[in-house]
């Protein structure tokens, strides 16, 4: 397995990300497109039938204290943020967070049920999107 603390930077951890999303909601029946460029706020459009949803895809590696993944949820630099600032994330700019952690874990959590705007602690509260 390609572990995510292994890549270059995190835009090629951010590619490996991607990649393992797109596997997993193809392979769970769900059609997939990809935005042409990055400055949505989103990393996928999934739909089933003609219902679609925006869907941003976040890895981590990091584990805090208490022994929880924890995914940082803001953008900085100049791929989404548009210049050069911090943008935290907004739960009304996307459908779900799709979160690929170290362990190959993966977690599709609907944006309406995060409350930080800085990063989110995979811990009991969200076990019940982990998906397999």
């Amino acid at each position: 397995m390609l572990l995510l603390s292994q890549q270059k930077n995190s835009k090629k951890q951010g590619d490996v990300g991607l990649g393992i999303a797109i596997a997993w909601f193809t392979s769970a029946g769900y059609n997939v497109s990809i935005p042409l460029t990055d400055s949505q706020d989103y990393d996928l459009v999934i739909g089933i039938g003609n219902h679609l949803s925006s869907v941003q895809v976040k890895t981590t590696y990091y584990q805090n204290k208490a022994g929880n993944y924890e995914a940082n949820l803001r953008v900085a630099g100049g791929n989404r943020s548009g210049t050069g600032k911090v943008k935290n994330f907004d739960s009304q700019s996307v459908d779900f967070v799709f979160v690929v952690t170290e362990s190959n874990e993966k977690y599709l959590i609907p944006a309406n049920e995060i409350e930080n705007k800085r990063a989110i602690a995979l811990c009991e509260k969200y076990s019940k999107y982990l998906v397999v």
